[in-house]
């Protein structure tokens, strides 16, 4: 193996007793090892000894970056989502694939699809993130594969060990330890066309016990959107765009920039041919979201 990232609550209190016991077992593995600071390891000792808690590099013609949600209640804000945003500008043409390391699963929330996940702490999750209007519609607006891990499962018998998602560019993946039963990591090997996972089991003597990643996707609420009889052109668009809506169903029509700000909202009827203004739009990529019974859809839009 290359290099190695840890998904955060790496020691169970950032002492500096804590911290040498990790790093003696950290310095075993005898390769490059980046953290991702857990809630458990935000602290000085923790600023004292890495000095950064959002980093990137570049491996292998790949791009690895190191956040820190916990620092704003599980949201990627100000400086970090500068720092993300510059990151990804200056180096997405150069690189072939984006991989993002955080210890908080900032995608999870009691009332979406990935409910069905047990985290580790639920009360920790602060009511709401950015990842839908803000992180997810920017790196929707890259071209690379873009993995994101997380690491707050698995640490009792009662938390899930693990899941994956995939949507778009974007792979999701959470992993954990720390409950004695479903410990795991996720060994990640790059090729020259693709990107393979695989989930090692770290208790017992077979470490394909836990079976593979994607045995453990998480389906959607809704059925793909590749089901619903919904058009929309010309895209590269100008000027305007049409929504042709060929389903029986009222749509709540929001469009974002790659920012998460939301930039137009109207109601679009159901069987209906719909003309959709841009031209005070400002050239670049949209994220174009349609709501409605049983229906969730997400658009890309060019407006030149």
């Amino acid at each position: 193996m290359i290099l190695g990232f840890l998904t955060g609550d790496v020691v169970p209190i950032a002492t500096p007793a804590y911290w040498d016991a990790a790093q003696a077992d950290i310095d075993k593995l005898n390769m490059p090892v980046h953290i991702a600071a857990g809630n458990h390891d935000i602290g000085d000792e923790f600023v004292n000894r890495f000095e950064d808690y959002f980093f990137s590099l570049v491996q292998n013609s790949d791009l690895f970056i190191v956040l820190t949600p916990g620092l704003d209640d599980w949201n990627i804000s100000g400086e970090q989502l500068e720092f993300l945003t510059n990151t990804l500008d200056d180096n997405y043409t150069l690189v072939n694939n984006i991989f993002i390391f955080l210890h908080e699963l900032i995608w999870w929330s009691p009332v979406n699809k990935y409910n069905v996940i047990d985290i580790n702490f639920e009360p920790h999750f602060p009511g709401s993130t950015n990842f839908d209007d803000v992180v997810k519609p920017l790196l929707l607006s890259y071209p690379n594969p873009i993995t994101i891990y997380a690491g707050d499962l698995g640490a009792t018998e009662g938390v899930s060990p693990f899941m994956y998602d995939k949507f778009d560019n974007i792979t999701l993946i959470g992993s954990g330890m720390g409950g004695g039963i479903r410990d795991n990591i996720i060994i990640t090997d790059v090729y020259e066309d693709s990107v393979r996972f695989k989930l090692v089991a770290i208790n017992g003597e077979d470490p394909n016990k836990l079976g593979d990643l994607t045995d453990h996707i998480i389906s959607s609420i809704t059925p793909p959107s590749t089901s619903y009889d919904i058009r929309m052109y010309p895209n590269p668009s100008s000027n305007h765009f049409y929504l042709e809506n060929n389903t029986p169903s009222l749509l709540h029509l929001n469009i974002y920039n790659i920012f998460g700000q939301l930039v137009k909202s109207d109601m679009i009827s159901e069987i209906s041919i719909s003309e959709i203004l841009t031209s005070e739009f400002t050239p670049g990529l949209y994220i174009v979201l349609l709501v409605g019974e049983n229906i969730r859809i997400e658009k890309k839009l060019v407006v030149e």
